[in-house]
């Protein structure tokens, strides 16, 4: 991987201590991914003339992509991602939905589109299909420009359960969960082999460019690495069901690929922590606690859980999930509680002077600490 923006040394140091991080070998503290956006003078880009061409008019997406990052400071393990996307329903998207996007919101919304399971014999991504071209698109002028400069990252796939519940509607989605299991079976068979699909389509354009790769959860590897689970609905399921519909779509993700993440999304998924400790081929969970809920600190049963069932545990502290917190006071409590060698901190800063000094902070915190 090689990018101007990072001086030589500090980016070698970064690449090996992520190597060393997915094999549990990581030394001197915890992965720190530490950004300050904005924190150097930046070319302006003149906006488009609409909402959705922020994202759509691939120039200046990728224009806009390329301003951000050299105008970013990184600091500890950080590096300079881009992950094209069209929101979180842009999986929904590729199968035919009608997709709606708010880039000022970050976001997209799907219109449900499945009102009889049975006119939707097969769930496939037409090669003609706007969203999946455009997208396409996107990722390879990302490829092409970032050469040298920065990682193109996977997609953010809410597929599965998640796209599944885009394109039907989640409380007929939950029906459906009862009374037709054997159609959601059927259903979501079809998403694992499109997230796979999608997957391999992408490697084919990004690998080539040897920077690597990464995902909307930051952090790096030079093999396959994405985050594979995306089951926000799974808040809405209990265990039984979240078992039976998805752990195979789970399970075959984790195997597809080299690194693997899931996202925990909140209280709700808590629940399902024990059969993802099950998936061999997991290596990290991140937890998000949701905005408004006690930082992570708080929630320090949790994060041994996931390291004790042999995860690495990522936290992430940005705006609405604890970008106020003193982040000194955070580094305490876990180096007191939390194996630092299975343990990744991804935070925005204020300052330069700020990041720096949570990097060194976290260094010092962990080599002078003490296990409860």
């Amino acid at each position: 991987m090689q990018t101007e923006w990072i001086e030589e040394k500090q980016l070698a140091r970064a690449l090996r201590r992520h190597e060393a991080f997915w094999r549990g070998e990581l030394q001197t503290g915890p992965l720190m991914w530490v950004t300050v956006p904005g924190a150097r003078p930046r070319r302006p880009i003149p906006e488009p003339a609409s909402e959705a061409e922020l994202w759509t008019n691939v120039d200046y997406a990728i224009a806009a992509a390329e301003s951000a990052l050299a105008g970013t400071h990184y600091a500890g393990d950080a590096l300079p991602v881009f992950c094209p996307w069209l929101g979180p329903d842009q999986f929904a998207g590729w199968l035919g939905a009608d997709l709606v996007l708010c880039p000022r919101q970050s976001t997209s919304w799907s219109k449900p589109c499945v009102r009889d399971w049975a006119e939707h014999p097969e769930l496939r991504i037409a090669p003609d299909n706007r969203w999946w071209q455009l997208y396409v698109q996107l990722v390879r002028e990302s490829v092409r420009a970032g050469r040298g400069k920065w990682i193109t990252g996977y997609p953010d796939l809410h597929s599965g359960i998640d796209a599944l519940s885009a394109l039907r509607g989640p409380e007929q989605l939950a029906l459906d969960l009862k009374h037709a299991p054997a159609v959601i079976h059927r259903a979501m068979r079809q998403m694992t082999a499109l997230w796979k699909e999608v997957v391999d389509t992408v490697s084919a354009l990004v690998l080539p460019a040897g920077q690597g790769t990464s995902n909307w959860t930051m952090g790096w590897s030079q093999d396959r690495f994405l985050c594979i689970g995306q089951n926000d609905f799974s808040c809405m399921i209990g265990p039984a069901m979240f078992e039976e519909f998805c752990w195979q779509d789970n399970w075959e993700c984790c195997a597809h690929v080299d690194r693997s993440l899931y996202h925990l999304d909140g209280p709700g998924a808590v629940r399902h922590v024990p059969t993802l400790l099950r998936l061999e081929r997991l290596d990290c969970i991140q937890w998000i606690q949701g905005a408004g809920r006690p930082l992570p600190s708080q929630w320090l049963g949790l994060l041994r859980q996931i390291q004790a069932g042999g995860k690495a545990v990522q936290l992430y502290y940005g705006e609405g999930h604890g970008g106020d917190a003193d982040l000194k006071r955070e580094i305490d409590a876990f180096a007191g509680a939390l194996d630092p060698a299975r343990l990744f901190i991804w935070a925005a800063a204020r300052s330069v002077r700020e990041a720096e000094d949570i990097v060194r902070y976290s260094r010092c915190a962990f080599r002078n600490r003490r296990v409860a």
